[in-house]
């Protein structure tokens, strides 16, 4: 008789022990989450950060959310990314709930070298990016040095 030997990553049990922990405190407290209320729970919205050499790139996921549901504003140098919950339908008995439900939201203080004017968010499948181009870089301008009777070139 054979024993099915299930393989593994030998890292895997190393790699998932800080998010087991995460999910347990998820569970106890919520991820970040604030209560609304109406009960509601506002939880910290997870982003992946991309520096580019002319942008920032943000991408967070919000599958299951309308795109026109998703809010990015941008003030006082503080971008916000704003998803409200969207209620489930549910058609039989919920046997499992593992999914956070509610709002997410999150702010994030952007380097003052950004060009506001020129941030552009998109949505595709279900990951909203947001691109936020770095502003021109100021040169160094050489000032001419004047004398009584000319210029001095530098």
């Amino acid at each position: 008789m054979t024993t099915a030997v299930r393989w593994m990553n030998p890292d895997a049990g190393f790699l998932a022990g800080p998010h087991t922990v995460d999910r347990l405190f998820e569970q106890l407290f919520g991820y970040g989450a604030a209560r609304q209320e109406n009960g509601t729970p506002t939880y910290a919205l997870p982003i992946d950060i991309l520096e580019t050499d002319d942008a920032y790139q943000l991408y967070a996921s919000v599958a299951g959310v309308p795109p026109d549901s998703v809010e990015v504003t941008f003030e006082n140098g503080v971008l916000s990314l704003t998803v409200p919950a969207v209620p489930m339908e549910l058609q039989g008995n919920l046997i499992r709930h593992e999914r956070p439900w509610g709002n997410w939201s999150r702010k994030l203080e952007l380097p003052k070298e950004v060009d506001p004017a020129n941030i552009v968010a998109e949505f595709d499948n279900g990951v909203l990016t947001v691109r936020v181009p770095k502003a021109a870089k100021a040169m160094p301008q050489r000032i001419a040095i004047r004398t009584a009777d000319k210029a001095i070139e530098g």
